[in-house]
């Protein structure tokens, strides 16, 4: 079926693609039992690449050798979030319709959040401004995306860790109000509603009571943690019993409910092991099989009552003010204080984001942090980071993160030995990974040392003999076919 949602009888027009979890290299690799996973839901974003003019290139063979995985597919991008006042980028549109045409995705989902603002990125989805104006650019965003994709899109209900403000509709409110104006589907994150519940905002019965249930086509379901008293959405692992209950409670009452996709970050993959995501994918399974089976949740099962806190913060706000606002409150440039009531909720997003800034960079820069943290300490090494944050708003690409940092080094100069040496080797290697050309990097001294030392985790015992040495980077021999959309 293409072509937008217009009504909820086209919602129940979709087919059912039934026990799904998110790609990913990592999961595609695990063993799973025949039968267990019906569907694979890609974030084509995550597979593509920007190249040094930044143009978005897709890499189209990786993208057909999941066409040919035995799998539904489904597409959840994370490029066009709508909860802004920006509208979504040509660019992503057109990836994101490339995408559902390639998997024959039946709907699009996308987020109920935003990501920039006019001035800069945030590097992490923040959330909407919930206020008559906040839904009227929300709706506009919704719009734009039924119209250039050409196929019914469902909206995902976010996590905020933002304490209530009692200017704002509540969370319910605001998605009943756009899933009614636009006719778009609801894909029901309920661990982001139990999130939410479980850190003061509105409960998830009370959430389910002001939406229009017949409008949710899909749930997502995930494990979170726990971060100095609130629950977090870190998608980590096993699914809370609490949850597992409320989502068999509710399940039945969701008529048009066509999928239920578990959710798992790549990086706790290694670290769980794929026993227990195999484990939790049957779980999942469960709850699909089950899903018309009324269920009542007993004492141990149960969600503690919400306690409402009420943000002090009794204005409405101009949707561009909020994001604004926002923004800068979570990156730390923010130089006014919006009051104790909500300070702590800001230092969540703060430490979020910090933790994705510099995950990032290590990633990319794994030398050159190595040694920075060896021979500074880790202490003096987070006060690098935190003025390299102050100094340069966040990026969304890891690369763009990684070409700022060195571009901070390079301009404050620090004296150690073997900074530069590093650096300018992994910024040569980054290059060539973005314009496949061939470099070579000139050392003065011999780096293999150094270069076994680090990849141990330690310093070498002792430093290479000096002298003039290479280091020839070629681009990686792989077979990947780089694909650009044309307008």
């Amino acid at each position: 079926m293409k072509g937008s949602i217009h009504s909820v009888k086209a919602l129940e027009c979709l087919p059912q693609t039934g026990v799904g979890i998110i790609y990913s290299p990592a999961i595609a690799a695990i063993d799973f039992p025949m039968g267990l996973i019906d569907t694979l839901e890609i974030e084509p974003q995550t597979l593509c690449i920007r190249n040094s003019n930044d143009v978005l290139q897709i890499p189209s063979n990786v993208f057909e050798d999941i066409m040919a995985l035995p799998y539904n597919k489904l597409v959840h991008s994370i490029g066009a979030p709508v909860g802004g006042t920006l509208p979504p980028k040509q660019d992503q549109l057109d990836l994101i319709k490339y995408s559902s045409e390639l998997f024959n995705s039946p709907w699009v989902t996308e987020h109920l959040s935003f990501n920039a603002t006019t001035e800069f990125n945030t590097g992490f989805f923040l959330p909407p401004l919930q206020t008559e104006k906040g839904l009227e650019a929300t709706i506009r965003n919704v719009r734009i995306l039924q119209e250039k994709i050409g196929r019914p899109i469902a909206v995902e209900t976010g996590v905020n860790y933002l304490k209530p403000n009692n200017m704002e509709m509540n969370d319910g409110a605001f998605v009943s109000a756009l899933a009614k104006a636009t006719n778009c589907g609801i894909l029901l994150d309920i661990h982001n509603l139990f999130a939410n519940q479980l850190n003061g905002r509105q409960s998830i019965v009370d959430f389910l009571k002001e939406i229009p249930l017949d409008q949710v086509v899909e749930m997502h379901i995930a494990g979170g943690t726990e971060l100095n008293g609130l629950w977090m959405d870190s998608h980590s692992g096993p699914i809370d019993k609490r949850l597992l209950a409320l989502t068999s409670e509710v399940l039945p009452d969701l008529s048009n409910l066509k999928a239920i996709t578990y959710e798992i970050f790549d990086s706790y993959i290694p670290v769980v092991g794929d026993a227990l995501i195999i484990s939790e994918m049957e779980t999942v399974r469960d709850l699909w099989e089950g899903r018309k089976i009324h269920y009542k949740a007993v004492n141990n099962e149960q969600l503690p009552k919400s306690v409402y806190n009420v943000q002090k913060l009794n204005r409405e706000f101009e949707p561009n003010e909020w994001e604004t606002l926002l923004s800068k409150e979570v990156i730390g440039r923010s130089h006014e204080s919006e009051g104790d009531t909500q300070q702590e909720r800001f230092e969540i997003y703060k430490k979020l984001i910090k933790e994705f800034r510099a995950s990032m960079v290590a990633r990319i820069f794994k030398l050159t942090t190595r040694y920075m943290m060896l021979v500074l300490g880790p202490d003096v090494f987070t006060t690098i980071l935190q003025h390299f944050w102050q100094n340069y708003p966040p990026e969304q690409l890891s690369y763009k993160e990684a070409k700022n940092f060195a571009d901070y080094l390079q301009k404050k100069d620090y004296k150690l030995p073997w900074l530069d040496r590093l650096l300018r080797y992994e910024v040569a290697v980054l290059d060539t990974l973005m314009d496949e050309q061939l470099r070579i990097v000139e050392f003065d001294a011999d780096p293999t040392p150094m270069f076994n030392a680090l990849s141990q985790g330690k310093l070498p015992e002792t430093i290479g003999a000096l002298g003039e040495y290479e280091v020839e980077i070629t681009p990686e021999m792989s077979n990947t076919d780089w694909l650009v959309l044309e307008n």
